[in-house]
């Protein structure tokens, strides 16, 4: 996008796609008795060639002449010990199969199921602390994929207190407020619908003791609804709504609405697109497809910065050195060793900063390797901004 602009009327439009490939077994299905979600990934790729497809993407350019642009956020159905609904229990696996279509042009994100302390794989878990499974998933995109999320979605849109910190200290971006018209309050966690959370379009950043509540913390939840589903249906006025509120305040607006893979997305997707342009039209103000990061930052002004990371051993204490040469989001930075058995660990250690250094502004150090071990690090910047490295130990260079 373009330099900020406070009087700038415009709608920046967050597709968000909860991305986590077939799902057979005994589930819902429709009234007429056919299956609601799709369960083999032929099915699912076929639904979606449409709408990653060029000529779509061309078809359906925003105000700029910007393509259509999806966001994936991307589950690993990993940690249980059940699979009720037959899917693919592998990591990386739905990630591999997006990116196999034509999604140069979108962004991949993350999407959590929490697993429960029974490991049932039909059930939601009602907290953050039932397993540890988010750092085993995280390790093998990094490892594995040279990628890190720089934004998050619930699983169920279900969150705690405690994910919410935990969020607080390692993703800055969450798109798991699904208030709107229709949400009321529960007890039941399948019906978790931020009953009580900031209606409005846009963000919000959280308070500390209750994340449904506007606070100081740093990190920022977007508001994003069903764009189809039995729970809510985004409709014509839901946008004119939020086109008409870009109008009078003279000032950009997010407008976030969230998908499913296994469902043909095809025929809600057009009616989106449809509704967005209408509402452009009707109330003369411009609109952009959007990544998630960069719709927030944006909105508040916030300039992109790359944190720098470099790996190197020192001759003196016979360690491994990692460095970052501007601060980072995160409190701990994600940092895992993979070994020749394929055995990926996770390492928690806090930055040092490094005092009167031209170079380099924190650093960690690590107890030496084995060469054939593999080193992945990643983090964000301030502004939200990923940088991934992957290197062999052996390929590390000794400091100058």
């Amino acid at each position: 996008m373009d330099g900020f602009c406070k009087s700038n009327p415009r709608v920046i439009v967050v597709h968000c796609v909860d991305t986590e490939g077939p799902i057979g077994g005994d589930v819902r299905r429709r009234p007429d008795g056919s299956k609601e979600f799709m369960d083999k990934w032929d099915d699912i790729k076929d639904s979606l060639r449409e709408i990653t497809s060029e000529e779509f993407r061309s078809k359906n350019k925003d105000s700029f002449g910007n393509v259509f642009k999806l966001n994936w956020f991307i589950m690993d159905f990993t940690g249980f010990k059940t699979n009720p609904k037959e899917r693919i229990c592998e990591y990386n696996n739905t990630y591999d199969n997006i990116k196999s279509l034509s999604t140069e042009v979108d962004s991949f994100h993350w999407h959590y199921h929490q697993p429960p302390k029974s490991g049932v794989g039909d059930q939601w878990s009602d907290s953050w602390s039932s397993s540890k499974e988010h750092y085993n998933i995280l390790g093998r995109r990094i490892i594995d994929r040279q990628d890190f999320p720089e934004a998050y979605r619930a699983g169920g849109t279900i969150e705690d207190n405690e994910c919410s910190l935990w969020l607080e200290e390692n993703i800055m971006i969450d798109y798991s407020n699904r208030v709107s018209d229709r949400s009321y309050k529960t007890d039941n966690i399948f019906d978790f619908n931020w009953f009580s959370a900031p209606p409005h379009w846009g963000y919000y950043r959280p308070d500390s003791k209750n994340f449904l509540n506007p606070g100081n913390m740093r990190r920022y939840i977007v508001k994003s609804v069903d764009l189809e589903s039995r729970l809510h249906r985004l409709n014509q006025s839901d946008v004119d709504n939020c086109f008409k509120i870009a109008k009078e305040t003279n000032q950009p607006i997010i407008l976030s609405y969230f998908s499913h893979d296994h469902r043909d997305m095809r025929k809600e997707t057009k009616k989106a697109v449809y509704m967005i342009k209408e509402a452009s039209k009707k109330y003369n103000v411009d609109y952009c497809w959007s990544d998630a990061l960069e719709a927030v930052q944006y909105c508040e002004n916030i300039k992109p910065v790359k944190v720098r990371i470099g790996i190197e051993k020192t001759k003196s204490s016979n360690t491994i050195r990692v460095y970052f040469d501007k601060s980072i989001y995160q409190k701990y930075p994600f940092i895992y060793i993979k070994n020749k058995k394929g055995v990926i660990r996770h390492i928690k250690k806090e930055t040092t900063n490094i005092p009167n250094c031209p170079y380099y502004l924190e650093y960690v150090n690590l107890n030496i390797l084995q060469d054939d071990d593999i080193i992945g690090v990643a983090c964000t910047s301030l502004s939200g901004d990923k940088t991934v490295l992957v290197r062999k130990i052996n390929d590390i260079i000794f400091e100058a």
